[in-house]
């Protein structure tokens, strides 16, 4: 049996990520939970994941400082980064993450069968 697609979720509200987590782990996947951008830089690395899932507004740096740092690293630059945030997206943030290869973006609330069929196009289980 192949091993499980490995995600990441980089999100500081906690009982959100669960239920994230919760609904990918229900469709195939391994998944961690990270609270801030310096323990999600931590895990990634770590793990090695084949996505992950970055919320924007966090403590420690925000999501996109953290994504900056994925493109810069050898280890996390071709991994799949998909935003899913409650900041509200202009232009400019959009433009920010299409330049650092973001695969797509997500605004809370979000229709999470759109978002777990996403996640299963990118990656799949």
């Amino acid at each position: 049996m192949p091993e499980k697609k490995t995600i990441v979720i980089v999100e500081d509200e906690l009982e959100f990520a669960k239920v994230v987590k919760m609904r990918l782990e229900a469709v195939g996947y391994k998944v961690s939970i990270a609270l801030d951008t310096y323990l999600g830089m931590r895990e990634i690395v770590k793990t090695e994941p084949d996505l992950v899932i970055l919320d924007l507004m966090m403590p420690a740096g925000g999501g996109l400082a953290l994504l900056e740092r994925l493109r810069n690293n050898p280890v996390t630059v071709t991994v799949p980064v998909v935003i899913l945030t409650a900041k509200t997206v202009d232009e400019g943030i959009r433009q920010k993450a299409e330049s650092l290869d973001v695969a797509y973006i997500f605004q809370k609330p979000y229709d999470s069968a759109k978002f777990v069929a996403k996640i299963m196009w990118l990656v799949p289980a």
